[in-house]
């Protein structure tokens, strides 16, 4: 929650991705991203920098030139405000409805734009800091229809994760720029409209436990894999057949059968643990679907 007397209390990204860094520093780890539109609640502000808080609750500081900083009553209305969702990996908002037209800005898979109507097959919308753009119509849907379409089961899950084979390891990424393992696991479920807790060990705490004991065979695909040593520091997606999809080096499928020609020995001798994440969508308070989730009220 944002701390009381923090005024105003609220944010939302303006630019197609936003780096959320551990200290209010260009020199800080990056910790996590935020796609455009995302809303995020205020902790603390100063000297060009604002921590805050994301979906997934995640603190982290970003500058004030990457949000827009409003109160709970702006919050409130673009929240409700009908909005567009960008539904392919990377495209340009343009001045005009016109493929000639001027850049705004570049917008990833998952931004959210407010929807001001359509015009020579380009939606017309807003930015969060209120500039207007046209965006081509196939490149986007309304947010509402979008999100009534979402079904998270296993299949779409791995279907949307395999969108990703070949996309580069970035340590923090969390969209179609760049992916850390965890920020792969949390972008495919959040592009099937679920969030998930933003680190490996933060999702290992998470759904129903899997007994690995004595092999994989209790294994369903979209279970989440945990590896480590001591503590967990990695994230992939079990697709079944022995095999996950993960993301090191760059998002791809690797088998824990030795026979198999994509064998990962290094990940399969670390392997710690095995969750069952689909099981518990709105049951765990940490697997909340996007219209349930109190940040998107």
């Amino acid at each position: 929650q944002p701390v009381r007397g923090v005024e105003p209390g609220y944010g939302i990204a303006i630019q197609s991705l936003i780096d959320l860094r551990l200290a209010p520093s260009y020199a800080g780890e990056m910790g996590t991203q935020a796609l455009m539109g995302t809303p995020l609640h205020v902790l603390e502000k100063g000297h060009g920098w604002v921590k805050v808080t994301t979906p997934e609750g995640y603190a982290s500081w970003t500058t004030t030139s990457e949000i827009k900083l409003v109160d709970e009553k702006e919050m409130k209305a673009w929240n409700k405000a009908p909005k567009v969702i960008v539904t392919e990996y990377f495209t340009l908002l343009r001045k005009e409805a016109s493929a000639t037209s001027g850049v705004v800005s570049d917008v990833v898979w998952g931004d959210l734009v407010k929807n001001m109507g359509e015009q020579n097959g380009y939606y017309k919308v807003q930015l969060p800091d209120g500039r207007m753009a046209f965006l081509k119509k196939e490149s986007g849907e309304p947010f509402d229809q979008w999100l009534a379409s979402r079904r998270p089961i296993a299949e779409n899950i791995i279907a949307t994760a395999k969108m990703f084979l070949g996309f580069p390891y970035v340590w923090g990424g969390a969209s179609t720029k760049g992916v850390d393992c965890s920020g792969f696991t949390k972008t495919s479920f959040f592009l099937n409209g679920v969030v998930l807790l933003r680190d490996a060990s933060q999702q290992a705490t998470t759904g129903d436990p899997v007994d690995i004991s004595k092999g994989y065979n209790n294994l369903k695909p979209g279970d989440l894999l945990f590896f480590g040593g001591k503590k967990v520091t990695h994230v992939g997606m079990y697709i079944g057949n022995g095999e996950f999809i993960h993301s090191a080096g760059m998002v791809h499928i690797s088998s824990l059968r030795p026979e198999a020609s994509n064998y990962d020995a290094w990940n399969a001798k670390r392997l710690l643990s095995a969750r069952r994440i689909l099981t518990q969508i709105d049951k765990d308070p940490n697997i909340v679907s996007l219209k349930n989730h109190p940040y998107y009220k």
